[in-house]
């Protein structure tokens, strides 16, 4: 004991007070353990909260916003590879003459698929050959534009949620008919169903943001936020002809030669 009355100072380092921490952590371990995975816990219990055919669906909410500068014409995957044009063209997996409705644009697993103009979400979820897909209509231009995603690993919107540019809808995966990781992207006229080659909007959109931060189109896109529901509701759904395909048959299954791949400019 010290000489003024005062307890001297424990050693932490003693063979009682190692054996005293070791029950405390002991004690505290399954506190611990619950906080690290309460988490995970939460996004499992979301995940899959919708369902099809195939199972349950593999929705994982986040919201995730990546800065687009104005001027870019970006595509659903930033700067990506278009791997197969929109138009005729020999499947790669049935190796028969085939329309295709969008551009296939080259990316890697899980990789962020990115909404390029403002919208609202109007389907996601499994889509015949397309796989799991997200659809968004643009209220501009007028009448309104809509878009596809498709091929996804994975998606993190649901409809009726409003999207701003740059937030992510999903992730590229091979879902559906598919020989390899990439996004499928359509776009097509809200009123005509009238397809548009996705090339020739995506060099549109800079324009198109421009004119949507002037007060005139906020106050069209403000009124029509506010009545999302009721829009929802109007929507009919995109027949494409890919609703109901089936995955080919082993025989349909040929190699065929791909299509040089170029940079969006």
């Amino acid at each position: 004991m010290a000489s003024d009355g005062r307890k001297p100072i424990a050693n932490p380092l003693s063979v009682s007070n190692r054996r005293n921490g070791k029950r405390r952590l002991s004690a505290l371990l399954p506190t611990l353990l619950a906080l690290l995975t309460l988490p995970a816990l939460s996004v499992s219990c979301l995940a899959g909260s919708y369902t099809s055919p195939h199972g349950p669906e593999p929705f994982y909410p986040r919201f995730l916003v990546s800065p687009m500068r104005d001027d870019i014409p970006y595509s659903p995957v930033g700067m990506g590879l278009v791997t197969s044009k929109a138009g005729f063209r020999i499947h790669p997996v049935t190796g028969r003459g085939d329309f295709h409705s969008g551009v296939d644009l080259g990316a890697h697993l899980n990789q962020e698929v990115y909404n390029l103009l403002d919208g609202q979400v109007i389907r996601v979820g499994w889509r015949g050959a397309l796989g799991y897909h997200v659809e968004v209509l643009h209220p501009y231009p007028y009448p309104g534009i809509r878009t596809i995603c498709g091929h996804l690993n994975a998606f993190c919107v649901r409809p009726g949620e409003w999207v701003c540019r740059g937030r992510v809808l999903g992730y590229a995966g091979t879902t559906g008919r598919s020989t390899g990781v990439h996004v499928h992207y359509t776009v097509v006229k809200a009123d005509t169903k009238e397809l548009i080659d996705p090339m020739e909007y995506l060099m549109l959109v800079p324009k198109y943001v421009k004119a949507l931060k002037t007060a005139q189109y906020q106050a069209a896109i403000a009124f029509y936020k506010q009545n999302a529901k009721k829009n929802l509701d109007k929507v009919k759904p995109l027949d494409l002809g890919d609703e109901e395909a089936e995955e080919p048959k082993e025989e349909e299954k040929k190699s065929t030669k791909k299509e040089e791949p170029y940079e969006i400019p």
